[in-house]
């Protein structure tokens, strides 16, 4: 597999995503998704996932953290942020401490 990582490209999602509000850890993971996207060899058409944690401002204001995971119907290759919906990972602690 051919590495296509451009720290110039990824310097300009960054720049462009911050622009429409959207933190870099949203923008990166936008240009990783589109990197595996355009690789036909290891996605089916519209297939594959991505994901990041990061933080958010909620609806108050407060920053929390969130898990955005690619969403059915967008594809690697041309996903937006509002393709990456967010999920609070604080009311899915107690869940993960009930498993361990």
């Amino acid at each position: 597999m051919k590495n296509n990582w451009s720290q110039r490209q990824a310097s300009r999602y960054i720049k462009h995503y911050k622009g429409l509000g959207f933190n870099k850890d949203i923008a990166l993971r936008v240009y990783t998704s589109r990197l595996l996207g355009e690789q036909r060899k290891l996605v089916i058409h519209g297939g594959g996932n991505t994901s990041v944690k990061t933080k958010e401002k909620d609806l108050d204001g407060k920053f929390t953290e969130v898990l955005r995971v690619k969403g059915s119907g967008w594809n690697l290759d041309t996903i937006e942020p509002e393709g990456l919906p967010a999920v609070k990972l604080g009311p899915l602690y107690p869940c993960f401490l009930k498993i361990n």
